[in-house]
């Protein structure tokens, strides 16, 4: 059986339009259910394999699978989604929901959003794919290639009172060649994230979709 939320609204009343409610007998009524059924299960279906490519995306760079099986599944959902949904939709414990909604917002791709007069927790995915981006590289890959840069030059600096040989001159030579590099390479990320944009003008209107509309009636938190 689908969870409530995957049940298409737009589709139902098509469907009853066609068909009202009033003058249904009991084999249309099977019908309509059947129909709805079928759809529900088909984008169930798509969700759960977008969340699977997404979650092995990730993994190949550090992240936890059930990060990207979560964030895809709340970005494809027409609505909010509270935890109990992603449990149910994603056959995850609470607690696992729990832990990975945790560490999605802290990553800043996940939100709370506000019903008014509901006492439950809703969710919603972060939609702007480069600010997300960006803020992988500021807090992660940043902070290693800074890592490696004082490294190197650490290394150069053991050579700094060591006598010249042949040895040790090459050495120094290559170890500050590839102190430029990390620093170039430093230098381009930190363009990166102070712009927070790159440039996939050759892609044209290819990526224009990534930043959908905001869904109506949620607030963020």
């Amino acid at each position: 059986p689908c969870s409530s939320h995957f049940r298409s609204s737009s589709s139902e009343i098509g469907l009853f339009i066609l068909a009202p409610p009033f003058t249904l007998g009991s084999k249309s009524s099977e019908f309509i259910e059947m129909s709805l059924a079928a759809e529900n299960a088909k984008i169930r279906d798509a969700v759960l394999l977008a969340g699977d490519a997404v979650g092995d995306a990730i993994e190949h760079w550090g992240f936890r699978k059930a990060l990207g099986r979560i964030w895809t599944t709340l970005y494809l959902s027409s609505d909010a989604l509270t935890a109990n949904d992603l449990a149910e939709d994603l056959q995850m414990s609470a607690g696992a929901v729990s832990m990975t909604l945790a560490e999605l917002k802290r990553w800043g791709v996940v939100r709370r959003a506000l019903r008014p007069g509901e006492r439950r927790e809703f969710f919603e995915a972060e939609t702007d794919f480069w600010k997300m981006i960006s803020r992988v590289f500021r807090e992660r890959e940043r902070a290693l290639a800074s890592s490696v840069r004082d490294r190197l030059v650490q290394a150069a600096d053991l050579l700094e009172e060591a006598e010249a040989t042949r040895d040790v001159r090459e050495t120094r030579s290559r170890l500050r060649k590839l102190i430029a590099l990390s620093t170039l390479g430093l230098a381009v990320l930190d363009t990166f994230i102070a712009s927070q944009t790159a440039d996939f003008s050759s892609l044209g209107t290819l990526l224009s979709f990534a930043r959908p509309s905001p869904r109506r009636g949620t607030k963020k938190s």
